[in-house]
């Protein structure tokens, strides 16, 4: 998913929620940190989830085209979101 897209599709949540992601065959873990790679935001993990609102003011200056992922070994994209218990859950 790029951001752009994300973006767009969250604009009217309540900028509160908490980030989150799934890594296939794991439980969800909290995003914490961003970094940016090539054409990439890379979400990582942490103990304390970032806010929606906190998310969008890390990612103002990163391009709209960028690709959602996290990272293994390689990047693994990310291809949509889920709203469950006040969290947003990529994945």
């Amino acid at each position: 998913m790029r951001l752009i897209d994300f973006n767009l599709s969250v604009a009217e949540l309540d900028p509160q929620l908490k980030l989150y992601f799934k890594p296939a065959n794991h439980p969800a873990l909290p995003v914490s940190s961003l970094k940016l790679l090539d054409h990439w935001l890379i979400v990582e993990p942490g103990t304390t989830p970032l806010t929606l609102d906190q998310f969008e003011t890390r990612v103002q200056a990163a391009g709209g085209s960028r690709q959602l992922a996290y990272s293994e070994t390689n990047q693994v994209k990310l291809f949509g979101y889920q709203l469950r218990e006040q969290k947003i859950i990529l994945g």
